[in-house]
């Protein structure tokens, strides 16, 4: 019996003495931290303070981007719409031009004939001989590889009227 007193004695003394080594190991190891460090949280803490000190000349600069990108918008806006006029009024000329150079091919009355509502009447023009008729439209050369529309207003015993539309010309062939 005394042994097993001892046993269990000497077990006492080896447990409080492993207990009294866990604690002095853990105040050590809590002893090495320095209470006074920035710690990750605090770290992160500090970087969003310092980013909203920032946040009123980023709210600032964005006012002023928004304000500028309106102004953008508007010349951009006005810019097109000027482009737009400036097509317009290109095509406008050119067409108008294409008028001008154009020449309008000369006619001369071959024969008519002249009857009952169909008058029929045929036309020399350069070295071609063209046969038209009262109200009806067609296409003519009026130079190498270019055509235009006329149409057969007319044809009377004075005179023909002959109308080129894309020309805005109308011509009278008198006998």
């Amino acid at each position: 019996m005394k042994i097993k007193n001892a046993i269990r004695i000497s077990s006492s003394i080896i447990l409080l003495i492993l207990f009294q080594f866990a604690l002095t190991h853990n105040a050590v190891g809590q002893e090495k931290q320095d209470p006074t460090a920035d710690s990750d949280v605090i770290k992160q803490t500090m970087s969003k303070i310092l980013n909203v000190e920032k946040l009123d000349a980023f709210q600032e600069l964005n006012k002023t981007l928004k304000a500028e990108n309106a102004k953008l918008k508007l010349d951009l806006a006005s810019i097109n719409k000027q482009l737009a006029k400036l097509t317009k009024d290109l095509a406008d000329q050119t067409a108008q031009l294409r008028k001008q150079l154009l020449q309008m091919p000369t006619f001369q009355v071959q024969s008519k004939i002249l009857g009952g509502g169909n008058n029929i009447a045929l036309l020399k023009s350069k070295d071609r001989v063209i046969r038209i008729r009262s109200n009806t439209e067609m296409s003519v050369a009026v130079s190498e590889g270019i055509w235009v529309l006329m149409q057969v207003k007319n044809i009377s015993k004075d005179m023909i009227e002959l109308h080129f539309p894309e020309l805005e010309r109308t011509v009278y062939l008198y006998d």
